[in-house]
């Protein structure tokens, strides 16, 4: 007495192809997800340069919904050409994003900057950057 085997090309697989093809999107886009809201929300940052060009303050915000980080690097070129940035001291306190729009008044002696800046939401307002003051260790 013989017995049939069926033929191996045409056993059912347990996964089936368009199991997979899903299986394998829904990962991806769990993936993708996790990326998207470890990422911290999206900042400003504004390099305003002094019009001799030797000197450039950069100024960044970070705003989350805890409140905001602002980091203000002066940049400012030495006489053998080298550049020295330092971090300037916290200028503003509040909790919300200010710099959407920024615009900067140079000394004439270019040792400071008076910044007019515009939130998206709220009132304009202005700062004085003294370069002398931005003594905080920063990256080279």
């Amino acid at each position: 007495m013989s017995v049939d085997q069926p033929d191996p090309g045409n056993r059912q697989a347990l996964v089936t192809v368009r199991i997979f093809i899903i299986a394998g999107l829904a990962l991806i886009v769990s993936a993708v997800a996790a990326i998207w809201f470890a990422m911290p929300a999206p900042g400003t940052s504004h390099v305003l340069v002094s019009p001799s060009g030797n000197a450039s303050i950069d100024l960044s915000e970070q705003c989350t919904p805890m409140g905001c980080q602002r980091i203000t690097i002066a940049d400012i070129a030495q006489p053998d050409g080298t550049h020295r940035r330092s971090g300037c001291l916290p200028q503003r306190a509040e909790t919300t994003p200010l710099f959407a729009t920024v615009s900067a008044r140079w000394s004439a002696a270019e040792d400071s900057v008076t910044v007019d800046f515009t939130p998206a939401a709220g009132q304009p307002g202005t700062m004085t950057i003294v370069l002398a003051d931005c003594i905080l260790p920063a990256g080279q």
